[in-house]
């Protein structure tokens, strides 16, 4: 009989719990507040582990011990290993790539690749389907040079540059939401110069392609031959990769399933034969999954974590320090004449916004809630390697954010709000990678107590909470949130223009400087650009950074002995062909 590795994660609305073992499953990713799905891969070994394997069959995961593994089996220094995977809270699941967010792409990186990778160890840029990159003078063409004799899974032929080409064009379906999507339409046009070359022509003077198109970004490779056969139905059933794993199917709220191929193209050849994502929405659930035996690999709150680790597990760190949590304030609309603006929200008073960030013990924060495990951040989305990064926030920062309610009542009373006059609502979600919203949202319940602010909890769906900011229906509240580092560009893109789809802090100063930054070329312009526009956001109180913190997972170290991932790439927890079993 063959014992199974199994892993649990936690995400704001949705994570994914992985798991390694003789089955076929598949799930998906999400990301942060507890009430979240979360992935959990399992994996299956030859020899037996010292933990309890009785389970009853759930039709998308382990049956009992007694019963047949259906799962293909591989074969090493005498283990036999299969992948089973789960995944919970939150995650749009869907073989849509161009429809769900960079969190939730966790589910296409076992199988759908991408034209560069992230180097799991330096976080480079290095080659994958394309082997070669480089932009014109004017950085407004990027040419890819793609690699040859790839095969599609499914027999659907080679991957040529006409594949480039479909797969870009998925992201200008009406349609597309993917975080990238706007970026993806700045592209004026995509040619395939011949099977091997192509080139992507921008509107405007791009410096993030490299990004864009690798294993961080969404451009999923997907085949035009399949395509063209079986059209959207036929991808949407079995989509067909280039991954060194491949799909094999979906049960929708369940599972997600995939199996490795051994023949991959570039030789790699993951340790477990097959790789199955699981929902588990509840953490306490996925602590319990892992700790069973059931699942090998699970993503949990810093607080169970502590509880794995007694019964013998694991952490797993990403290579770098990738997520940061922040508190955005809702309804920050500040351009002239925009509708969406209300002047009775109490945050669009510069004072109240600083009130708010000197109520909150930042360093109890971290050690109670994160166990200690992160830095400071000064400004959302900067860190020390993003373009624009300013040494001097750190030097400023306590005098200006740092705990003090004494200080945070008397802005407050300058504000015009006395105790008990200020009430809002804190919005509390999960998804996978992101266990700790909802402890956060009910520490800061605490925090603004203590300076006469009333506040009411609501826990929503992660799909429900961006809804509203991208409509700009969020003026009620505020909203604790962890995101994945990106070049600064692409951040002030997606959360400071106003043409952005998230809207979380905009005016007339960010758009003009942002137009002047998508124009710069030289590096020390566009370094002093950038610096420009964070130093903005920090004067301005734009919202409530937290932390700075690596991406961590829980596993079974008799079934894991080594997985090593950037944190940077899509989906936070990727790179499954790296998770191995220990020495036999």
């Amino acid at each position: 009989m063959l014992p199974r590795l199994a892993a649990a994660a936690l995400l704001c609305a949705a994570a994914p719990v992985l798991a390694q073992a003789p089955t076929d499953h598949s799930e998906h990713a999400g990301h942060s507040p507890k009430s979240a799905l979360q992935p959990v891969v399992e994996e299956q070994q030859g020899a037996e582990l010292d933990i309890p394997m009785t389970r009853n069959a759930s039709g998308t995961s382990w049956q009992p011990d007694n019963a047949p593994m259906r799962g293909l089996h591989y074969s090493a220094g005498g283990w036999a290993f299969m992948v089973h995977g789960t995944a919970s809270a939150g995650f749009d699941e869907s073989n849509r790539f161009w429809v769900v967010a960079r969190p939730d792409h966790l589910q296409y990186d076992p199988f759908l690749e991408t034209l560069l990778e992230v180097d799991p160890k330096s976080g480079e840029y290095t080659p994958r389907l394309a082997e070669k990159w480089s932009p014109s003078p004017d950085y407004k063409e990027w040419t890819f040079i793609l690699r040859k004799n790839v095969p599609f899974h499914f027999g659907y032929g080679p991957f040529t540059a006409k594949d480039v080409v479909h797969s870009h064009s998925m992201m200008m379906r009406p349609e597309a939401t993917a975080t990238l999507a706007g970026f993806w339409r700045q592209v004026e046009e995509v040619k395939a110069v011949n099977d091997h070359e192509v080139v992507f022509r921008f509107k405007r003077p791009t410096t993030v392609m490299p990004y864009a198109a690798s294993r961080a970004g969404d451009l999923r490779i997907i085949s035009k031959a399949q395509w063209d056969k079986e059209g959207l139905e036929g991808y949407e059933k079995r989509p067909a990769g280039t991954g060194s794993y491949r799909y094999v199917g979906r049960q929708p709220g369940l599972s997600v399933t995939y199996e490795r191929i051994d023949n991959h193209w570039k030789g790699e050849k993951p340790a477990f034969k097959e790789l199955v994502f699981r929902l588990a929405r509840e953490e306490s659930t996925r602590l319990a999954l892992l700790l069973s035996g059931e699942a090998h690999i699970a993503d949990l709150p810093r607080e169970l974590q502590k509880d794995a680790l007694k019964r013998g597990m694991k952490i797993y760190s990403s290579s770098f320090p990738v997520d940061w949590m922040t508190v955005y304030l809702g309804g920050q609309y500040y351009l002239p004449g925009d509708p969406a603006f209300k002047p009775d929200v109490a945050w669009t008073k510069k004072p109240v916004r600083q009130a708010l960030n000197m109520a909150i013990n930042r360093k109890e924060l971290l050690s109670t809630v994160f166990a200690g495990k992160g830095s400071m951040t000064y400004v959302t989305g900067w860190s020390e390697k993003s373009e624009g990064f300013n040494p001097e926030w750190q030097h400023r920062f306590d005098k200006m954010y740092g705990y003090d309610p004494a200080k945070a009542k008397a802005l407050l009373k300058e504000a015009g709000y006395g105790p008990g006059q200020l009430k809002f609502k804190i919005l509390a979600f999960t998804e996978p990678g992101e266990s700790e919203g909802p402890q956060v949202a009910e520490a800061l319940g605490i925090y603004y107590k203590d300076i006469g602010v009333a506040t009411e909890i609501e826990v929503l769906d992660w799909a429900k909470v961006r809804e509203m900011f991208r409509k700009k229906a969020i003026q009620c509240c505020i909203w604790p949130n962890i995101i994945s580092w990106r070049p600064s560009e692409e951040w002030i893109r997606t959360s400071y223009y106003s043409k952005s789809p998230n809207h979380h802090y905009e005016n007339e100063f960010v758009d003009k400087h942002y137009d002047a930054l998508t124009k710069a070329v030289k590096s020390d312009e566009r370094q002093r650009i950038a610096r420009t526009i964070a130093d903005h956001l920090f004067d301005e109180f734009a919202d409530i950074p937290l932390f700075w913190f690596a991406n961590e997972v829980v596993a079974n170290p008799k079934v894991v002995a080594e997985w090593v991932y950037p944190g940077l790439a899509a989906g936070r927890s990727t790179h499954f062909h790296l998770v191995r079993p220990p020495a036999k």
